[in-house]
């Protein structure tokens, strides 16, 4: 398994960045993830079920989310769905993305680029 700062076998698209975003919290199934996404973006990031799926299948495929032997309630039981969790070399991963995003929004903030954050030069 790659460590969390080598090159992953899995492009950190948006996609994959907001499917393990949407996992950092604990399980969940897709149709909660595919919802989840617009309602933390306000609706300016949305990920289709095709789209989910594919990256979901990747994402299992890289050992960054697992699936689940989910029990909940009788009334959310729906044999159906699959639910999904981040591996430790997922939360890893996202971690260290975060970690460089923060970096690229701290850049972009001390240059004025981000809304509320003054001139900068």
């Amino acid at each position: 398994m790659p460590s969390p700062t080598s090159p992953s076998s899995i492009r950190m698209t948006s996609a994959v960045l907001h499917v393990l975003l949407s996992l950092v919290d604990g399980e969940a199934h897709a149709y909660g993830i595919m919802k989840a996404v617009p309602a933390r973006t306000n609706g300016a990031v949305r990920i289709g079920p095709g789209s989910l799926h594919y990256t979901l299948v990747k994402l299992l495929e890289a050992g960054l989310v697992e699936e689940t032997d989910h029990e909940g309630s009788l009334e959310e039981e729906d044999p159906r769905r699959k639910y999904f969790r981040l591996t430790s070399h997922g939360r890893a991963v996202l971690s260290a993305e975060a970690t460089l995003l923060a970096g690229v929004v701290d850049f972009a903030r001390a240059r004025g680029l981000v809304a509320g954050s003054g001139s900068g030069r």
